[in-house]
């Protein structure tokens, strides 16, 4: 999967001033299933079609705005979300999305400011119901 973002959420962060690491993940998952698209400081998992936010070995960031894409569910696919932080030791999650219909395409949005140095975010995706046989994923983060 391609990572097409246009408008990336870095585009909208002048309240976390510049944003200095980038980074996003792609995967895929059926109607029934759960996925974890984790973003590292080097790596992503699933490992093809992404990009480590802080491949060039700056301080850990603390704060900033994440984006998670999904198309091609079904109507009544039902979806359940959580965005976490780590610091490599602990995991904190920062954002969740309650259970709802997808409705075909969800394009969520958020920020969040910690005490935490982040090393990894994890983007918790669960499908259930609905007859969507591959649902795509896009996550990408923006960090401060």
């Amino acid at each position: 999967m391609a990572l097409p973002f246009q408008n990336p959420v870095s585009q909208c962060m002048p309240g976390f001033g510049s944003p200095s690491f980038y980074g996003a993940a792609s995967s895929g998952t059926s109607n029934t299933s759960a996925v974890t698209i984790s973003i590292g400081t080097t790596a992503t998992t699933p490992a093809t079609g992404g990009t480590g936010f802080n491949v060039s070995g700056g301080p850990a960031p603390t704060s900033g705005k994440w984006h998670l894409r999904l198309v091609g569910a079904t109507s009544t696919t039902v979806l359940s979300l959580a965005v976490q932080v780590s610091d490599g030791t602990n995991v904190w999650t920062v954002a969740t999305i309650p259970v709802a219909a997808a409705s075909g395409y969800v394009d969520y949005t958020g920020e969040f400011k910690t005490d935490v140095s982040i090393n990894l975010i994890n983007f918790v995706v669960g499908l259930s119901t609905g007859t969507s046989s591959l649902v795509p994923l896009d996550a990408e983060v923006s960090l401060v």
